[in-house]
């Protein structure tokens, strides 16, 4: 049995996702310029998991500008509590957007007070206190994955294109779960699988955008294709919602397949608005 396997049993009582590190203001060149969308990881995985009923949470730090208030007010309208989001002096962290047909285009990104937030004791036991917590490569927080782990904590990872990136590295012997993106479909994206694997990750899934999704269990690889959309507005947070869609599954017991197609609708959900989640957006 590999060292995160968990029985069915102990599947089936997880109930309560912790989402932490970053958040993002995506500025959204076009349509309509100047418009802000909340965003971020994390934000987006507490925001969606929340939408399937999962009792998701998000832990961080957000700046105590327009946008953090605009973000907080988003958390605060989906029931999101705000016990462990920080206000911190300072701005909060915005990436700017521009949008080529439905892709976007990431431009100049100032990640603000996630700088140097560094996340308190308390912050660190409340994080291990839940059934999964997930992070991603922009928290900035790969230093407290030990004391969670230790603390008791179960974690998932989300590498974004950077399965190999030096933070990657840095946090995969603690993780449960890893995420990644990849154009491929080859051997050699399944070979990165089973690496992964052979390090002690139970579950190991690769996005592939149009492509659908493969993930490697202790059963072996699974596949799923994507679920057709007539619209494709904005590709942003797609990566995201597959993710909360994922886990939401995982929580509940669900097999690996139907985790991976809980994940493939919730991804064709948001291709069809502007921004990571349902939002009217701040114009400024």
């Amino acid at each position: 049995m590999m060292r995160n396997a968990r029985s069915s049993a102990d599947i089936c009582k997880m109930k309560k996702l912790v989402t932490f590190g970053s958040h993002c203001m995506d500025h959204y060149q076009n349509p309509g310029g100047g418009v802000f969308f909340a965003g971020g990881g994390p934000v987006n995985m507490a925001v969606h998991a929340r939408e399937l009923g999962t009792n998701a949470e998000y832990a961080g730090a957000i700046g105590n500008d327009e946008n953090g208030r605009y973000l907080l007010r988003q958390l605060k309208e989906r029931n999101i509590p705000a016990d462990h989001i920080h206000i911190l002096e300072g701005k909060s962290a915005v990436c700017d957007v521009e949008l080529r047909g439905n892709e976007r285009i990431l431009g100049d990104y100032d990640e603000g007070v996630l700088s140097s937030f560094v996340l308190p004791e308390e912050d660190i036991t409340f994080i291990a206190s839940a059934d999964l917590a997930v992070s991603d490569l922009w928290g900035r927080q790969e230093d407290a994955f030990p004391a969670i782990l230790s603390a008791g904590g179960h974690l998932a990872f989300d590498a974004a294109d950077r399965p190999f990136d030096e933070i990657t590295q840095k946090v995969v012997p603690y993780l449960d779960l890893l995420f990644f993106s990849s154009s491929e479909d080859d051997d050699s994206l399944r070979q990165i699988m089973r690496d992964f694997q052979n390090q002690g990750i139970g579950v190991v899934t690769a996005m592939r955008g149009e492509k659908g999704s493969v993930t490697l269990d202790q059963d072996g690889f699974h596949i799923c294709g994507i679920h057709k959309t007539q619209i494709i507005t904005d590709t942003m947070g797609a990566g995201d919602s597959y993710i909360a869609g994922f886990l939401h599954g995982y929580l509940n017991g669900y097999d690996t397949e139907k985790c991976m197609e809980l994940g493939s609708r919730k991804a064709s959900e948001t291709l069809g608005y502007y921004g990571a989640f349902r939002q009217e957006g701040r114009h400024g």
